[in-house]
This record gives C-alpha cells, sequence and structure tokens, in this order.
C-alpha cells in the first residue's frame, strides 16, 4: 500500500492513481486525513490517502466496483465533525493539548518563550500557566496582552466544540495579585462614592474582572454595582445606595 499527500484529498487520490498508473475501479482507497484549512492560520494540514492495487481476482469485478466507488474507500476522519461528535471523541485533556498547541507559536510570535503547563481543574473549567522569565511582555500594560490571549485561547476552544469549558491563562501568580488589587480598588471606590455622593466609573474591564468587583461589593450596604456601555469598553459603576 502507497502513501500520497496533497493540499486535498481528491488531489491526493488523483496524484496516487496517475502515479500507480491504475484506474480508482482497480484501486482501494484508505483516507488517513482529511485536509483542514486552519484556525487564524494554524493548524493547518494535507490530506494523507493510503492506496493499494487490487489483485486480478478483484479486477475482474471492477466493473461492478466501478458502479458505486464510493464503496471502497473508508473515511477513518470527516473533514468537518460536530461539536457533539468532537465532546464524545475527546476529553478536556486532549482540548487542552490541542490549545497548548495552537498557543504556542502565538506567544513565539510575541517574542515570548515560555513553558506551557496546562491543568484541568474540573469537567467546566481549565488553566494554563506559562513558565517564563517575560512575564511583563506577557502581561502587558494592565493585562492586556494576556487577557486578549486568554480570549483568543477561549474562542479557540469554542470553535473545537468545547464552548463548555472555561479557559485561564496565568503567569506568575498575576490572576491572583491582581484580583486583590481589583478588591482593594472596589473598596477604596465604594468609599469614594459614598463620600461623593456621585457614582463612580471604573476603567472598562473583562467580564472577569468586573464580576470580582460585583463579587467584592455585593454585601455592601451603602453601594450598589452595575456594568455599562458596550463590550469591549464596558466598566463597573459604582453608585451610593438610594
Amino acid at each position: 500500500m502507497s502513501t500520497f499527500t496533497a493540499k486535498t484529498v481528491s488531489e491526493a487520490i488523483e496524484e496516487g492513481l496517475k502515479s500507480l498508473n491504475v484506474d480508482k475501479s482497480n484501486a482501494d482507497i484508505n483516507i488517513v486525513q482529511t485536509n483542514r484549512k486552519g484556525f487564524f492560520g494554524i493548524g493547518k494540514r494535507d490530506a494523507i490517502v493510503e492506496i493499494d492495487v487490487k489483485n486480478n481476482e478483484n479486477a475482474s469485478n471492477s466493473q461492478e466496483i466501478a458502479a458505486t466507488p464510493t464503496k471502497n474507500i473508508k473515511i477513518n476522519n470527516q473533514p468537518e465533525e460536530s461539536t457533539e461528535t468532537k465532546k464524545r471523541h475527546h476529553s478536556n485533556e486532549q482540548a487542552m493539548e490541542d490549545l497548548v498547541a495552537y498557543l504556542t507559536p502565538v506567544i513565539e510570535e510575541l517574542g515570548v518563550s515560555a513553558e506551557l503547563q496546562p491543568k484541568t481543574i474540573n469537567r467546566k473549567f481549565a488553566r494554563i500557566n506559562f513558565k517564563t522569565e517575560q512575564e511583563g511582555l506577557l502581561i502587558g500594560k494592565h493585562g492586556l496582552t494576556i487577557n486578549a490571549l486568554q480570549n483568543l485561547a477561549q474562542i479557540y476552544l469554542n470553535h473545537i466544540g468545547y464552548s463548555r469549558l472555561s479557559i485561564q491563562l496565568d503567569t506568575a501568580d498575576y490572576r491572583h495579585r491582581r484580583t486583590e488589587i481589583l478588591k482593594k480598588l472596589a473598596e477604596k471606590t465604594a468609599r469614594e462614592a459614598v463620600a461623593t455622593g456621585q457614582p463612580v466609573y471604573l476603567d472598562p474591564m473583562p467580564s472577569f474582572e468586573r464580576k470580582v468587583i460585583h463579587n467584592q461589593l455585593e454585601d455592601n450596604l451603602y453601594v450598589n454595582t452595575f456594568s455599562s456601555g458596550r463590550e469591549p469598553y464596558r466598566a463597573v459603576v459604582i453608585e451610593p445606595q438610594g
């Protein structure tokens, strides 16, 4: 059995039949791998097929087989799997491995050298820690870079059928440090709102950071919190009660 690779399945089959000088009706064709366009240019792959020339006994039945050529093709993986199929066939751990493979060249393009350490916390939440000496470059100003990467990672998981799996990217315990800063900001801003009697608008934040502010002040009897604006400019507003 001979193996052939091309940009598409049909091109790989055509190349193989031409190389072996055989008609499709006299060949057993096995599609090992379908082609994939990739996501944001990453994950692209060619199609791979295996072709075996039938023996004389099988060749004598070529007319019958030619009438139903699709019976000779065994497809190992469909080019477009449904979300539910992917969920059945792949575990969260596999999804994390795929995500690490996706993110690795992305951070390399940013000029960051890092070891990606994935960890599945439960069936709905996973984390990737970046072990690097370039934490500042990876985090970016006010966390803009790592937050953008986290958003990209979530989009990728949604794309491969894991929309129910939430992902967090972290490095040098940044998420914990950032959470503590946000809690202090919430308390300080609440005092300001009460003292001035006026609502205070915080800078725009991603939803998971806004949630920290809301949670920190949910039991505060003197202020209310709500979010205002549209993404990505949605921000928390803290206003005095009454």
